[in-house]
């Protein structure tokens, strides 16, 4: 019997649910890599999700996988939420889009090229700006009277803050994980965010779901497609001047204290480099990888994100 993942639950709400869920596709051109034949009638499809929409013009090159989270409590604020390296919009995800949606934010959250269901296209600097770029398009279409914020984990998060430098109408950032310069990742980081997973915060997690639920979200992160080295990529980010490109606009840096991936000195840095108004969360005993599934802390971004983007 196949294992039912948190993620799977998450896309999949009962009927009477206080959100609803809608997979879209969000038409992008002006992508590097791209291959000629692909066919403009295509769509990107999700297990159990069946609300598509057609591409506007046939014309398009390509379209990019989104979803729309919808609270019933919805309160006019946006949240664009860009994943990590190697990782999709839904893996690991499940308790802080809950803790967003109770909160009254809808959210639209991407797989970049390069990641997730958009395997057509290379992870470029080129490629995922541009991606970012036009999701906020997307959103700013849509939304009316609503404040738009932007969500980052990782490298995803060098993404986000790109978007909020260029794009005024992002009213706040929020980085989960950000990497200033990335280090090689070695057999010793490897092992040690391996034994993090030891740290008794992170062994509570499994009152969150199954080892076996664990192991089957795992494997719907199937790694990503770079066209570029993701080291170049992220020093062409050049994460300090974004952050203070951003100006006075709200910013909230969010890093797991035995993150060994990218350790939380580089959420201090971005901190130091940004201008008021600022906070930073160092989440106790975090990964890099469990970060985004302890609670209070995830609780406590939800909240911030609500007082300042409504």
């Amino acid at each position: 019997m196949a294992v039912v993942t948190q993620s799977h639950l998450l896309i999949h709400p009962p009927q009477g649910a206080d959100y609803s869920v809608k997979h879209v596709d969000i038409p992008i051109t002006d992508l590097e890599g791209a291959p000629d034949n692909h066919s403009a009638g295509s769509r990107w499809k999700i297990e159990g999700v069946h609300d598509l929409e057609t591409l506007p013009h046939p014309s398009m090159l390509r379209a990019m996988p989104a979803t729309v989270f919808t609270p019933s409590n919805a309160n006019g604020a946006w949240l664009l939420i860009i994943c990590g390296a190697g990782d999709n919009r839904f893996a690991f995800k499940w308790l802080l889009t809950r803790a967003l949606l109770q909160q009254g934010l809808s959210l639209l959250t991407i797989d970049p090229p390069g990641h997730g269901d958009f395997m057509s296209a290379p992870a470029t600097v080129h490629n995922v700006r541009r991606a970012a770029s036009v999701a906020a398009d997307w959103l700013h279409a849509r939304v009316r009277g609503g404040r738009i914020g932007a969500l980052g984990i990782s490298f995803g998060a060098c993404q986000a803050s790109w978007l909020a430098a260029s794009d005024n109408r992002i009213a706040t950032l929020t980085t989960i994980s950000a990497p200033v310069k990335l280090r090689p990742v070695t057999r010793s980081i490897v092992a040690r965010e391996a034994l993090a997973l030891a740290l008794p915060r992170n062994a509570l997690l499994l009152r969150q779901a199954s080892w076996p639920q664990i192991w089957a979200e795992w494997k719907t992160m199937r790694g990503a497609w770079f066209g570029e080295s993701l080291y170049d990529m992220i020093d062409a980010f050049d994460m300090p001047g974004a952050v203070r490109a951003i100006g006075t606009r709200p910013t909230l840096f969010v890093h797991g204290g035995a993150d060994a991936a990218v350790p939380p000195q580089n959420s201090r840095t971005l901190y130091d480099a940004a201008l008021p108004e600022r906070e930073l969360i160092i989440v106790p005993q975090a990964s890099h990888l469990t970060v985004v599934l302890q609670k209070p802390e995830m609780t406590q971004v939800a909240s911030w994100l609500s007082q300042h983007l409504t």
